[in-house]
């Protein structure tokens, strides 16, 4: 039996199938006043209408708002934990795990989407999570 890769909720992000591809949050864009959510939602929070909402892919990639580090996690959880609202490019604000030292992490930090599989079933598939991680240096060299 060939084991997958399984999102742990259905209908929240992309899981590229190759290493080229990168991953996205799967939000939604209002059709009347262009909002943008993420989850993705049917009725519009700001119009209070139904049915305006389009799904959209959000790439991911946005600033630290502010940030927690928890050192009491639920199980499958590392200790500590670190979450943070990431202020995406796109426009939502969105709540999520990071995944770097707490020493490493700065408000304003540029930080993107990484999909890495959280635990495994009792199949052996790799049960797959969305969370942030701090944005590779541009590899330009700084000057002394």
């Amino acid at each position: 039996m060939e084991k997958k890769q399984i999102a742990i909720e259905e209908g929240l992000f992309t899981i590229p199938d190759s290493p080229e591809k990168k991953p996205y949050l799967i939000g939604s864009k209002c059709n009347i006043c262009s909002l943008v959510t993420f989850p993705k939602l049917t009725v519009c929070p700001n119009c209070a209408k139904k049915d305006v909402m389009e799904e959209i892919q959000l790439d991911g990639e946005g600033t630290i708002d502010t940030y927690s580090v928890t050192y009491a996690a639920l199980p499958g959880f590392k200790i500590p934990s670190i979450q943070a609202y990431i202020n995406l490019n796109a426009g939502p604000r969105v709540w999520g795990l990071i995944d770097c030292e707490e020493q490493d992490l700065e408000i304003g930090m540029k930080v993107e989407l990484v999909i890495k599989k959280f635990k495994e079933d009792t199949n052996g598939n790799e049960i797959m999570s969305y969370l942030f991680r701090p944005c590779k240096p541009s590899g330009k060299m700084s000057r002394s």
